[in-house]
């Protein structure tokens, strides 16, 4: 069973643990999620293990992990019953140890900032649980502890508060007396009125009164707006009568708009994701137009598709064709230009092919016969810097050889690292003699966060006692393993089509993807 939560309004929420149910109130929707988080960050923290979660909001439902160290990541849904918020008979709620955190009083001292209250039932006093969750909120203890303490209103307000709530949360106080309360909020200068507990250095009275602000009302926008189902027989029954029954979407459609929500995740920086396998025909060209086109198209572009190839590869020739034919090479002795404070990403047309609606950019590798020019580590490594300056991810293709130069500087450089394979036994060998090769040149990390995907090269039956072999082996090296099914649009090596793809395969791509972004 898991724990769970459901925002019931822009100011309340409800808390069910296994053995008690908290309620929460606050002035706005956003402290009141802040609030919500917090508190499964504190539960994780006294119960010393991770926690799963369910958080209901606004009609959408939210599985998450909870980590002691405050970090709250995606899960997969699953079937487990949720908490009934009751302790089992015979059986006392645990006296819990963030009480001892709560604030004296629901108003922040000196500050006039409403802190949350949580009210729990079936223990503790109504002192100690009216604004225990204060400093999970948006508006933390910390924040009012820091207006006790600082020259002006102004400050209190820049101390951290909603990216560092469980900080927060567990950061020692001193409980004051009322006493010192009042010594604190009398004036230090004897001429100065005491007039509204006002101090010394204080802001004017306007700015502490409970005012929204900006963030306030745009947190608050959805407090009236219900997420109906956009698909299935929902979404009929919706239609069928003209809104009167609008059920919200089903598991499949949240777990869809939850794998939409993590591929369009926002970035610390640029980011690298390289696909690799050691041997030809092993689906690395496709999965790189796979991963890059998916990106694309719930991205909105800014998504680059770079074939690493030492000398030449085919993903130039996998995409919609340009009118010109440079490549890397052509790139890489124009880069001056590019290093130059007033380039512009419009100049990169020239050398990159766009991939229309699928909203991402190629850059081939070298296609001349004649030549014998090649990518070094060194060559790789200033495209790179270069082309962080005008991309947010680059899907990197790479070749066959584990020992190239620039085949070591793009896992080197990868932010997520993606090792492909069929259900066949000569692609799954070639990638296990590459994970060993990883780990024994020190790449073992690399591997360990790795995000395996294995296709389907043909119709045919696939044997299932390899499949099992295959998903028990990388399964014990990745973090997680994925599977796309054959895809007849792949079978003739013509340009991607993004319309012509089953939407089996569009949708375990979406999943492949969405896995993968969780890297980044």
């Amino acid at each position: 069973m898991i724990a769970h939560a459901r925002i019931t309004s822009p100011t309340t929420a409800e808390i069910r643990f296994e053995d008690r149910t908290e309620q929460i109130h606050g002035r706005t929707r956003h402290e009141v999620r802040e609030a919500v988080k917090a508190a499964f960050i504190e539960e994780a923290r006294e119960e010393n293990r991770d926690i799963d979660v369910l958080i209901e909001d606004s009609g959408t439902q939210h599985t998450l992990r909870v980590e002691p160290t405050g970090r709250i990541a995606p899960r997969d849904a699953d079937d487990r019953p949720l908490f009934s918020g009751e302790a089992p008979e015979g059986r006392r709620p645990r006296a819990r140890r963030r009480a001892r955190h709560a604030a004296d009083s629901p108003i922040a001292p000196h500050t006039g900032e409403h802190a949350v209250q949580v009210n729990r039932e079936g223990r503790g006093s109504a002192a100690s649980a009216q604004s225990a969750r204060s400093a999970a909120s948006a508006h933390s203890a910390a924040s009012a502890h820091s207006a006790a303490t600082a020259p002006s209103a102004r400050s209190a307000q820049s101390a951290p508060s909603a990216t560092s709530a469980a900080s927060a949360s567990t950061a020692p106080s001193a409980p004051r007396t009322p006493g010192e309360q009042n010594a604190a909020q009398q004036p230090t200068d004897p001429a100065q009125p005491a007039e509204g507990g006002a101090r010394t250095g204080a802001a004017p009275a306007d700015s502490a009164r409970d005012l929204p602000t900006l963030q306030d009302l745009r947190a608050g926008s959805d407090a009236t707006r219900k997420v109906h189902a956009q698909t299935g027989w929902r979404r009929g029954l919706r239609k069928a009568t003209f809104g009167a029954i609008a059920l919200g979407p089903g598991r499949a459609e949240r777990e869809e708009r939850d794998e939409i929500a993590m591929i369009r995740k926002q970035l610390s920086g640029p980011k690298n994701i390289v696909v690799v396998n050691l041997k030809g025909g092993a689906h690395k060209t496709t999965s790189v137009l796979m991963i890059a086109a998916t990106l694309g198209m719930y991205r909105g572009g800014s998504v680059l598709a770079w074939d690493n190839n030492e000398t030449r590869g085919t993903l130039g020739w996998r995409g919609i064709p340009s009118d010109h034919t440079l490549t890397a090479l052509d790139l890489l002795q124009n880069l001056p230009r590019f290093r130059r404070p007033d380039a512009r990403l419009a100049d990169l047309d020239q050398f990159v092919r766009r991939q229309g609606d699928m909203n991402f950019d190629i850059l081939a590798s070298d296609e001349d016969a004649g030549s014998s020019s090649s990518i070094n580590g060194r060559a790789f490594n200033e495209l790179d810097a270069a082309l962080s300056r005008f991309y947010r991810i680059k899907v990197i293709d790479t070749g066959n050889n584990v020992r190239a130069s620039n085949w070591l500087a793009a896992v080197e450089s990868a932010d997520q690292l993606v090792i492909v394979s069929t259900v066949r036994e000569d692609t799954f060998n070639a990638a296990a003699w590459m994970i060993d090769e990883l780990r024994a040149t020190g790449h073992g990390d690399q591997v360990d966060n790795a995000v395996t995907i294995l296709s389907q090269s043909s119709r045919q039956k696939i044997d299932h006692v390899l499949h099992k072999r295959l998903v028990h082996h990388f399964g014990a090296h990745t973090r997680a393993v994925m599977e796309v099914p054959f895809e007849q649009h792949f079978v003739d090596g013509t340009n991607l089509d993004w319309a012509r793809l089953a939407p089996a395969t569009r949708e375990a791509w979406r999943r492949a993807t969405a896995e993968i972004a969780r890297g980044l």
